[in-house]
């Protein structure tokens, strides 16, 4: 089964300024820049992966602004446009993921003013990589994300999409990161499939398939 594997040392620390008036290309270019620093440095080591080092890890990579597990809020619920923001900037750090190769144009939302100024451009962007679809052309950005709604957007960014018309569309995505490993020792029945996701569930697997 797949483990949680070492990171990159970091020898210096991106910083994303997050403001009302988001800038998405920065914040993208920021992980990405992040990203190459890590690559190009050799300084491999076992990080302890306690809680504070989890959001500490996502914070150095322009995920998150918050740099420890208290200040994170892990027990609240995480938006839609919230969660968008967080697995968007996590694209360029799974080398392997995001398989689209043409960027989805249809992604206009009717609701778009329902999410938080400086996360209005991100509904666009998720979309575009093909991470969240609509329902009649709305995004809720405002509702809280449900678990299985995470670990379905989490499959797409790692292999693309699989048919989610036949039962429940999260279904066949669970089956899959279970076997892959992703889900190894994560507590998280079935029945809690549709009912919002907290912020430390959403961490916890970003960090796991980062790493």
């Amino acid at each position: 089964m797949k483990k949680i594997l070492p990171i990159v040392a970091l020898f210096w620390v991106l910083s994303v300024n997050i403001t009302l008036a988001f800038d998405l290309s920065s914040a993208l270019t920021a992980s990405e820049n992040a990203l190459s620093s890590m690559l190009s440095t050799n300084a491999w080591f076992v990080l302890d992966w306690n809680e504070d080092s989890i959001i500490k890890s996502l914070h150095d990579k322009g995920i998150t602004i918050h740099e420890t597990r208290e200040n994170y809020k892990p027990n609240q619920d995480i938006r839609r446009d919230e969660a968008a923001k967080m697995l968007t900037l996590a694209i360029p750090f799974i080398s392997w993921g995001s398989k689209a190769t043409v960027s989805n144009s249809t992604c206009t939302f009717s609701d778009s003013n329902l999410a938080r100024a400086d996360l209005r451009n991100i509904l666009t962007e998720s979309c575009k990589k093909w991470l969240f679809k609509w329902s009649n052309w709305q995004f809720r950005p405002g509702n809280s994300i449900t678990n299985g709604q995470i670990l379905t957007v989490l499959w797409r960014m790692l292999y693309w999409t699989q048919d989610e018309s036949i039962g429940h569309y999260a279904t066949k995505y669970v089956s899959l990161l279970e076997k892959d490993g992703y889900l190894e020792n994560l507590t998280m029945p079935w029945s809690e499939r549709d009912k919002p996701a907290d912020r430390w569930t959403l961490a916890k697997l970003l960090v796991r398939v980062i790493e």
